[in-house]
């Protein structure tokens, strides 16, 4: 509460302080015995009566002011973690509709790495087109593989998010034609509702940029504060006959009134780089990190599940936190402590020591400078590679599996806890164009199968998942 990281206080002391010293100044001068300065108190008592209505006007102007600010930044807030939802749920209703068989797990998988991507970059060309920051530099799922014409295309559109949106919906209809995508019609349109919803909330979010307060009422707010200022020094000065009382009477009130103001100023546009602006580079953080996740296979494949009536007909409860209860049925020992917010998980990331940061969709370079460095190395049918998006905090892949070939493979590592530690996001990895006998390996590659789900996955894939020992959760149970 006591920070100035954010706060209004010195914006208003620059006006709240002179007011007080001027004030002090004024009363001591005009209620100096030594003096012959006489004050007449009939023309101030008339002051005295119009400053009272003067203020209360004045209140509710910049009251009516810093509503509508605060309205405006929550709305805009409220927007985008909506535009977040419906667009994380069609990605995530694309996943559940894909063909689980193993005749077509090479094209699923090709399918869903590619839709990763393009909602990665579907929702940070979204949060470009709100932003006001004078640099654009969000985090993305690499895009390398992707054809160098179609992302030159885009450099160049005015607006980028309905362009990578239009790409989104045909990769869906076109992997539902290939039967990929297996759900019926009338199922799979949900999702191409909810792409719908997303882009209409990204233009209310955009009304607030287009629309800002009236310049009019803002130019009438300034004036009236300036106004009340020399109004209230002088006729403090004149009725208080104590300098001391003087100074500090005026400088509550003009410190008060300026501090109201300045709230509207900073929360009417919530887009920008103001401290109190609403965290956008955090919110694509924690969106590719959601992303990150679900595309683990123990998020895309529901848990196994060993019915026993007996146990389970009862339906019996039990109070217990959450990771404590996973923890002690998972017979995990690690040690569980309070997880933060995903904001706060988000802000981790953003530490220069530990993010790549990706400048891309600035209108000037950013996302030039990004589109610009992306190219194939290889035409799209000259193989599958193997996706290479680590992460700092990501889920560790602790799945049992067995080769066609009936072998046993090595489960995993199950790493150790580090319960001072913040999960951190997405990093991406880059990875050296794969020579020809490294890509005829990988499409020979051995096909492993997960346990109770018949699916099955390119070992290479298997192993890519796999997290390094002193890389986890504080949280993995």
């Amino acid at each position: 509460a006591l920070r100035l990281q954010g706060s209004v206080f010195p914006k208003a002391l620059a006006w709240a302080l002179p007011a007080g010293i001027t004030t002090g100044l004024f009363s001591w001068l005009m209620h100096d015995p030594s003096t012959s300065n006489k004050v007449d108190m009939g023309t101030i008592g008339s002051g005295t009566a119009v400053l009272t209505g003067f203020t209360f006007i004045l209140g509710f102007v910049i009251t009516f002011r810093s509503q509508t600010a605060y309205a405006r930044w929550w709305e805009g807030g409220t927007l985008l973690q909506q535009l977040r939802g419906e667009w994380f749920n069609a990605f995530s209703s694309c996943l559940a509709f894909c063909d689980a068989s193993p005749s077509k797990s090479r094209e699923v998988s090709e399918f869903q790495h590619k839709l990763v991507r393009l909602i990665s970059l579907l929702y940070g060309s979204a949060l470009n087109e709100v932003s006001e920051m004078k640099e654009n530099s969000f985090e993305f799922l690499d895009l390398n593989g992707f054809d160098q014409d179609s992302l030159a295309f885009l450099q160049k559109c005015h607006v980028k998010t309905e362009v990578v949106l239009q790409w989104v919906q045909r990769l869906i209809v076109e992997a539902h034609g290939a039967q990929i995508i297996t759900a019926a019609p009338p199922i799979l349109s949900r999702v191409y509702n909810q792409l719908a919803n997303g882009i209409v909330l990204l233009n209310n979010a955009q009304k607030l940029n287009d629309f800002p307060l009236p310049f009019p009422l803002a130019q009438m707010i300034v004036a009236m504060q300036l106004v009340h200022w020399m109004s209230t020094v002088t006729i403090v000065a004149a009725v208080v006959d104590q300098p001391a009382w003087a100074a500090l009477i005026t400088f509550s009130v003009i410190f008060g009134f300026w501090c109201v103001h300045y709230i509207g100023v900073e929360l009417e546009q919530p887009f920008g780089d103001d401290r109190n602006d609403l965290p956008i580079l955090e919110m694509q953080v924690d969106m590719n990190m959601s992303l990150r996740e679900i595309m683990h296979p123990r998020a895309r494949f529901p848990p196994e599940f060993n019915f026993a009536a007996t146990e389970h007909n009862g339906l019996s409860t039990r109070r217990i936190s959450l990771n404590g209860y996973l923890g002690e049925i998972s017979g995990s020992t690690a040690r569980v402590t309070k997880r933060p917010t995903r904001i706060e998980m988000a802000q981790a990331t953003l530490v220069p020591q530990r993010r790549r940061e990706v400048s891309c969709l600035s209108q000037a370079s950013g996302f030039s400078s990004l589109l610009s460095s992306e190219h194939p190395s290889r035409a799209s049918g000259a193989g599958t590679r193997s996706a290479s998006v680590a992460t700092a905090g990501g889920m560790p892949a602790r799945f049992a599996s067995t080769s066609s070939g009936g072998e046993s493979l090595p489960r995993c590592p199950s790493p150790p806890s580090h319960p001072g530690r913040r999960p951190h996001g997405l990093l991406i990895k880059q990875e050296a164009e794969p020579s020809a006998d490294t890509i005829g390996n990988q499409q020979n590659a051995p096909m492993v199968q997960l346990q109770g789900h018949g699916v099955q996955a390119n070992v290479l894939e298997r192993e890519a998942l796999a997290v390094p020992e002193n890389e986890i959760w504080k949280e993995d149970i």
